[in-house]
């Protein structure tokens, strides 16, 4: 039998409901802040991989830049090792300076055509310079004629040296005492005292000792001073045989800020280390340099900072912290919501149900006795405890309470979904029925009446009568609440009148009897 989701809701909430609220406090504090640190969770694992896959990344970066620097050097040592220009005079075309024992020679013209090419072909900047001893400025000289047919290669350190940012020059070094740098002002840091120890340094033995190898050193350390000189400054080194003959090195110079230079969005910074001195607290996933033909003792790290991390954390996932905040925010105040409107609910509830019994009151009764559903008929039955003034004289209060409390049970397992039951004050209850047949209502009635005297004696001895009197008219009558409850009220007086333990319908009722 269909009923009205109003009466369903109104009849069966607030015997449900009680003084606590449908959440806790602690739930209310809790449970958005586990989304929270959920939401927040996830966030730090993905900025975690994210910030992992970008080092990575970088690391990869750097090894590949260092792999075609190396390329780059090891095809100019075989340059130098397997060619020579034997018509090329190296004063030619040239400029000379003798200083401080030193022969300096560079281009007159830093801006020179490539002689005896197509003639169109564009004007190119070269920057060199070769440096010696006093003899390789001395025309004809054995060393003169030894760097002539080496110094065709010059114009190519001076192409390459600054072929990637981070290149900052190409030299060769010469046992024979001279070198070829780029570009020109790399030579400023030569002394003749360097090229007459050259073969006692310590970085020219190590070269020479790794044949085919390129050999990683820094950083920065100074040919002159032989000591660290430049943090940012690192080297790669080859040797040069002729004939299986050391004849000297070629070193190419880096910048490792540059080098370095984070093309990710990462919060702490990547750094080179030599693997013989001790690594810093905050270095993290070290990983050594290895690369095919490389002779190394160095390693990559990535240096932490929890300051600069978590800028980098806030910066990098503004819009999931933004939203998990939200999200907590959002999630308290719908929950305070809730609690707010289902506490005024029940005090709403509370209002019109009757403490006692979780049954409507007079109020809740009036609100809703006539809903607009689709039954032809409505009943209105107000019953009474018989004789319950002496129910509370001979057994207390307390257990007249108990006969109410009985009453009101009896009537809640006994009447339909879609009637309402409710308790007027004192030992007076009233119901209000729905139905298309009087037949259905009247069976309802009877059986409340049969369940109280069939169930009374569990509250005292020899158990206890109600009595009722009903009126019935059809919805669309348009009687008020207070005419039908005074027509059953009166058929109850009756009942009462009559022998009690009965019930009596109104004579004006719209079913027959």
């Amino acid at each position: 039998m269909q009923c009205s989701q109003r009466v369903l809701f109104l009849s069966t909430l607030g015997y449900r409901m009680r003084k606590k609220r449908q959440f806790s406090r602690r739930f209310v504090v809790i449970f958005p802040a586990l989304i929270f640190f959920t939401v927040m969770f996830i966030t730090v694992k993905n900025y975690y991989d994210s910030v992992n896959r970008n080092i990575a990344e970088e690391y990869d970066r750097i090894n590949t830049t260092l792999t075609r620097s190396i390329k780059i050097l090891t095809a100019l040592e075989y340059s130098f090792s397997s060619y020579t220009d034997d018509g090329y005079s190296i004063l030619s075309n040239h400029n000379t300076k003798i200083e401080n024992g030193l022969c300096s020679i560079w281009p007159i013209d830093p801006l020179l055509r490539a002689e005896g090419k197509v003639p169109d072909q564009p004007e190119v900047d070269i920057n060199y310079m070769l440096v010696g001893v006093t003899e390789l400025c001395e025309v004809n000289s054995g060393l003169n004629v030894r760097v002539s047919n080496k110094s065709g290669f010059a114009p190519s350190l001076s192409f390459l040296h600054d072929i990637e940012p981070f290149m900052v020059g190409i030299l060769y070094l010469d046992k024979h005492g001279y070198a070829i740098t780029s570009p020109d002002s790399y030579a400023a840091s030569f002394s003749l005292e360097l090229l007459d120890t050259l073969k006692a340094r310590p970085f020219w033995q190590k070269t020479a000792n790794s044949p085919g190898k390129v050999t990683f050193t820094g950083p920065g350390y100074d040919l002159n001073l032989g000591r660290v000189q430049n943090e940012s400054r690192y080297s790669l080194s080859i040797p040069v045989f002729e004939h299986s003959e050391h004849q000297g090195m070629l070193m190419m110079t880096l910048d490792s800020h540059v080098l370095l230079q984070n093309k990710k969005q990462l919060g702490g910074q990547i750094h080179l280390a030599n693997l013989n001195s001790a690594l810093p607290d905050n270095a993290l996933l070290v990983t050594n340099i290895e690369l095919p033909t490389l002779d190394d003792t160095h390693a990559l790290y990535y240096g932490f900072s929890w300051k600069k991390e978590l800028q980098n954390f806030v910066s990098y996932e503004r819009y999931s912290v933004i939203a998990a905040v939200f999200i907590y925010l959002l999630s308290t105040f719908t929950l305070f919501l809730v609690n707010t409107r289902t506490e005024r609910q029940y005090f709403k509830e509370l209002a019109t149900r009757d403490p006692m019994t979780g049954l409507l009151n007079r109020r809740g009764m009036q609100a809703v006795w006539r809903n607009k559903i689709s039954k032809k008929k409505i009943a209105l039955a107000v019953f009474d405890i018989d004789d319950f003034k002496a129910i509370n004289d001979t057994y207390g209060h307390d257990v007249g309470d108990e006969a109410i409390k009985l009453v009101a049970s009896c009537i809640r397992d006994n009447i339909r979904q879609c009637d309402v039951a409710s308790r007027f004050g004192g030992e007076e209850f009233v119901i209000t029925l729905y139905g298309d047949e009087c037949d259905g209502m009247e069976k309802v009635l009877a059986r409340v009446r049969e369940a109280v005297n069939e169930r009374s004696p569990q509250v005292v001895r020899h158990g206890f009568t109600i009595s009722a009197g009903v009126v019935i008219r059809e919805m669309g009558a348009g009687d008020s609440f207070d005419a039908l409850f005074k027509a059953a009220d009166d058929s109850l007086y009756q009942a009462k009148t009559s022998g009690k333990d009965k019930i009596v319908y109104c004579a004006t009722s719209s079913c027959s009897r």
